[in-house]
């Protein structure tokens, strides 16, 4: 008989948890790098994400670290030479791998894989011009479902906040009994979800 599932170390502040904020900070220095604060919803802090940049390193590298400043999960997406590669590797803090996240092509919907490659979840956004001026939500299912199970939320906070705040707001929901790690892959998704879609856009403009 299988026993529970192994909870890597340091997450085990996800265990209760059915909801996740996270507050996107972007830093104006010459790096032009992020940080992610992952917060519960009253605004107790959780864990703290930081983006690494290097000119030669991967095209986007963030380590997710508790409050005693030890990783418990780190994002990696291959060098910036190779930019049509669109798979984010998860791994927690010791370096198990925990799955992958892949973006779907021309639209706004992503893939969470196991370890082994295989389809389990997907994150389907809205169409393009979707969510113009209003929140903006990602339906989170079972691979090959229709029925959601789980929602990331890109909160509007006004037209003045949108166009002059270096901060970004998301919200995760999820079943308070789903699989630690597969919260950690929500997580993970919802940060890439930030970098695909508007730090992008914003360090290109």
């Amino acid at each position: 008989m299988a026993g529970p599932p192994v909870i890597p170390p340091g997450l085990e502040n996800l265990l209760q948890m059915d909801e996740i904020w996270i507050k996107q900070t972007r830093h104006s220095t010459f790096q032009n790098h992020c940080t992610y604060d992952l917060l519960t919803p009253s605004g107790a802090l959780l864990y703290r994400a930081e983006e690494t940049r290097e000119c030669c390193g991967p095209r986007f590298d963030v380590s997710v670290q508790n409050l005693h400043g030890q990783q418990v999960l780190s994002l990696l997406l291959p060098s910036s030479y190779c930019t049509w590669e669109t798979q984010l590797q998860v791994s927690s803090g010791t370096g198990t791998l925990l799955g992958y996240i892949n973006k779907t092509w021309a639209s706004m919907n992503f893939t969470i894989l196991t370890p082994t490659g295989e389809k389990s979840l997907e994150v389907q956004g809205p169409g393009w011009g979707g969510g113009f001026m209003s929140d903006v939500n990602f339906q989170v299912t079972m691979y090959g479902s229709h029925a959601a199970f789980g929602l990331i939320t890109r909160v509007w906070r006004g037209v003045k906040k949108e166009f002059f705040s270096p901060n970004d707001y998301y919200a995760i929901k999820f079943p308070r009994d789903l699989d630690v790690n597969v919260k950690a892959l929500l997580v993970a998704c919802t940060i890439y979800i930030d970098f695909i879609y508007y730090e992008a856009r914003n360090r290109r403009s």
